[in-house]
């Protein structure tokens, strides 16, 4: 680190961890900027003279990392959530007390870590002091209708059969190339090759599966029940609490009941009762897995759909479906989808 020569640089950066390792990967790509002050101080009389001050060139800061990345295997990359700790992987490791060495976390202790982790990503964010303009009419506060849901598993809920009838082997699932849920995507458009006159060069049929792929379609797989008329006084019934119990394990048997036929899927509703203009939103899913591990969950942006007909007047819907990434015996990736997101 040095002084930075005001002379002659005007703007002075630096290319992080992650972005070196996009860089390797041939990843990279600058799509985005913000701008910043947390290194700027103001005199309480504005008579400071700016020329005056001596400015170090820009390095390294934890507070770089806001979003945890993870390899194509799953595997998140290492992150330092605090100066003892470090997440590597799906595992959490915290300095020995009078020890540089670091040790596995497990049981209650990685329980609370887990919390910190989550709360390291939004001081990182906060530290960063982001420049931006502050609506003074409207609220820029925060607030959600629930901060917690869940869902039970039953005989026929959120399975059309018993849960048992409703596993797949990672082999017979739909790898990348074949998922509807990634046919919208560049990489999986279907592109048989033609002549330099436009004109087709053989015949090819195109193999993916192009099911669910508009809005009417996703609508009924996910349960037009989600997007019926709205009571504004009170949710949409969802069917969560069939068992009458929230107290009780998402798995036990004794949850999963013997004679309820309920076809609609289960779904929840939360309205953004205090938000800015914008509605800017950093968006990361975590799995707390069985043990001592952390998963985040993929997320894929299945893009905008319109529905003119929506009841609510809510016409624009942005989709993301949330869930993991396999590799069956052929080493082919696979997106198992877990449960779906719809933003109105």
């Amino acid at each position: 680190m040095g002084i930075l020569d005001k002379k002659t640089r005007f703007i002075d950066l630096v290319i992080t961890q992650e972005g070196k390792r996009q860089m390797a990967d041939g990843l990279l790509r600058a799509e985005y900027a913000s701008l910043s002050d947390c290194h700027a101080f103001y005199d309480n009389n504005e008579k400071d003279n700016v020329s005056e001050r001596l400015y170090f060139e820009v390095m390294e800061r934890p507070e770089n990392v806001i979003v945890i990345e993870k390899d194509d295997s799953g595997r998140m990359f290492n992150f330092n959530y605090s100066p003892s700790g470090s997440l590597s992987g799906d595992q959490i490791y915290e300095q020995i007390s009078g020890s540089s060495d670091l040790a596995l976390v497990t049981g209650s202790q990685f329980q609370s870590l887990t919390g910190s982790i989550m709360s390291s990503i939004t001081r990182h964010f906060k530290n960063n002091y982001f420049l931006g303009t502050n609506n003074s009419i409207e609220t820029d506060e925060f607030i959600l209708s629930k901060d917690k849901v869940k869902f039970y598993i039953t005989n026929f809920n959120p399975f059309y059969e018993t849960p048992q009838q409703s596993t797949v082997n990672v082999d017979n699932a739909e790898p990348f190339l074949l998922d509807p849920m990634l046919s919208h995507l560049d990489n999986f458009q279907f592109l048989p090759p033609k002549n330099v006159d436009g004109s087709n060069y053989g015949l090819y049929k195109d193999i993916r599966n192009t099911n669910n792929t508009t809005w009417p379609e996703i609508k009924d797989e996910l349960g037009k029940s989600a997007f019926s008329k709205e009571n504004l006084e009170e949710n949409v019934n969802n069917q969560n609490d069939l068992t009458g119990d929230n107290n009780g394990s998402l798995l036990d048997d004794k949850y999963i009941l013997k004679d309820i036929s309920v076809k609609e899927k289960q779904f929840e509703i939360i309205r953004f009762n205090e938000t800015s203009d914008e509605n800017n939103l950093i968006v990361q899913i975590y799995e707390n897995s069985n043990g001592s591990t952390l998963t985040k969950l993929d997320i894929v942006d299945a893009g905008v759909f319109y529905d003119e007909k929506d009841p609510n007047n809510r016409y624009e819907k942005r989709l993301f479906y949330v869930g993991k990434i396999f590799f069956d015996n052929f080493d082919a990736p696979t997106f198992i989808n877990i449960f779906s997101i719809v933003m109105e």
